[in-house]
């Protein structure tokens, strides 16, 4: 579990920092990471991917990460960050503040998953099943995996009926009764399809905004849709108003493009 460390550290490197993720999958909340940095003298027993562990472990390692850890640092996306661009990215996005956060700077981190984290000058490297395969790894799946389950426990009380408490968020049957019942809150990610479609779909104002830009043959045509759509933005949700501007932005470059072909 250690060995990706070891290496590095023969090559000279000093500090080095695991990376992950958790939060990806469910319907509802943020996408939470840690950054961990561990002692080399310092051997944590049951260190392993935080999925794969029980919660009282969980709430036992992650006591014993900070107690023990050089430097342990939390980044998240929210709700609205995942909807805006997508939930690829926002986990990245958290991952890259939780190595800030830090308070030291690494001269290396180990990444859980296939994609290097962007925004970073830092060397890196991306390990698949780096939660079972490293010990720093391991350990931020853990932090990161009690902090985001404990936020939620918290969410259950702000948005009850939902069971915030039990499922953490995730697409439990439970939930997506309570999903179908209630409606989406606050938290829910609009841009999950199981949480879209709790809704009915799209509104009808979102709908008929969407006909009005792509029906549009002028600039000024876009423009009188966009002021239409700025007096009833308190009508939309914040994800239908996100998908009105990235449609906005691509239609204005439809019709410059159409008007060089033209001339």
């Amino acid at each position: 579990m250690r060995r990706h460390e070891t290496g590095l550290w023969d090559d000279g490197v000093l500090v080095v920092a695991g990376v992950d993720e958790v939060g990806r999958g469910p319907l509802a909340g943020p996408v939470m990471a840690a950054a961990v940095v561990l002692p080399r003298e310092i051997a944590l027993d049951g260190l392993n991917d935080s999925k794969k562990l029980t919660p009282g472990r969980r709430e036992e390692l992650h006591d014993a990460i900070l107690d023990t850890a050089l430097a342990v640092g939390i980044g998240s996306a929210s709700r609205e960050t995942i909807d805006d661009i997508n939930i690829l990215h926002a986990a990245l996005h958290a991952m890259r503040d939780a190595v800030r956060a830090l308070g030291l700077r690494p001269d290396h981190i180990l990444v859980d998953g296939s994609h290097d984290i962007s925004d970073v000058e830092i060397p890196q490297t991306s390990i698949e099943r780096g939660d079972e395969l490293s010990a720093p790894i391991a350990a931020a799946s853990i932090v990161a995996k009690v902090t985001r389950d404990r936020l939620m426990v918290e969410m259950a009380e702000t948005y009850p009926g939902y069971g915030f408490a039990r499922h953490k968020g995730y697409g439990t049957p439970e939930h997506i009764a309570a999903l179908t019942r209630l409606g989406p809150c606050d938290i829910h990610r609009r841009s999950f399809r199981i949480v879209l479609e709790s809704t009915g779909g799209f509104s009808l104002e979102y709908n008929q905004f969407r006909r009005g830009l792509r029906g549009s043959l002028t600039q000024s045509d876009l423009d009188a849709v966009a002021s239409l759509i700025a007096a009833d933005r308190e009508k939309l949700d914040p994800y239908e108003l996100s998908r009105l501007r990235g449609l906005y932005k691509r239609c204005v470059v439809r019709l410059r493009t159409d008007l060089l072909r033209k001339r």
